[in-house]
């Protein structure tokens, strides 16, 4: 195999080689290097971590090192311990969605849920725990899922575990009591909304807002 040199194996599990396809590698590389948020990616087959981008979003303050030598293992360490069963449901939620029918992988662009992490700070007693949103990306290679690339960011909004189609129309959402998926249609902002949605990213107020749609 060739070997591939990359700034995206400085925290891979090997700089040598990898079985990463290397049109992935590269594109990961890139976007590693402009993400803001905080992301990484697995191996669903090996259970490991295949590239850890060094933020603290995800490795809650311990080195990508250990997240890397410790695998799957690394989760019960930053996932709050009443959070932990609820996560390790919805991960299996999401690979048997994946396994279950062949004919809905291109229907999938990605799954987003919430739950908190715990992070460990030196000057507190005990880890403070912190909310996230975190999104999962599934690769196809040789017609098996091989990888899931995953994005953490901060959040003060709870979700459940969702399913988004590619068509950026609908979603499915999951229900942990019943184990069931129930599809649901997104309704589209109206122009009126969308400028609203548009002043209020401007920081604008209320009044400002109301004198702006005054003036329309």
């Amino acid at each position: 195999m060739k070997t591939i040199t990359s700034h995206f194996f400085e925290f891979a599990p090997t700089r040598e080689e990898s079985s990463i396809p290397e049109t992935l590698v590269r594109h990961l590389d890139l976007f590693s290097s402009i993400a803001t948020e905080s992301f990484y990616m697995v191996d669903v087959q090996q259970q490991r971590f295949c590239y850890i981008q060094p933020h603290t979003s995800f490795l809650c303050d311990y080195a990508a090192e250990e997240a890397l030598n410790l695998g799957y293992d690394f989760y019960p360490k930053i996932v709050h311990p009443d959070d932990l069963p609820t996560w390790e449901k919805m991960h299996r939620a999401i690979l048997r969605y994946l396994d279950d029918d062949a004919e809905k992988r291109d229907e999938v662009d990605y799954f987003s849920c919430t739950f908190r992490l715990q992070h460990k700070y030196s000057f507190l007693s005990h880890p403070l725990p912190q909310m996230v949103y975190h999104r999962l990306k599934p690769v196809w290679v040789d017609d098996q899922l091989r990888y899931l690339i995953c994005s953490v960011a901060g959040t003060s909004t709870k979700e459940a575990l969702r399913m988004y189609n590619s068509d950026g129309k609908s979603y499915e959402e999951y229900n942990l009591q019943t184990h069931k998926w129930k599809p649901i249609t997104i309704k589209p902002l109206t122009e009126h909304e969308r400028v609203i949605l548009m002043l209020e990213q401007q920081g604008k107020n209320v009044k400002e807002i109301s004198s702006f749609q005054i003036l329309k």
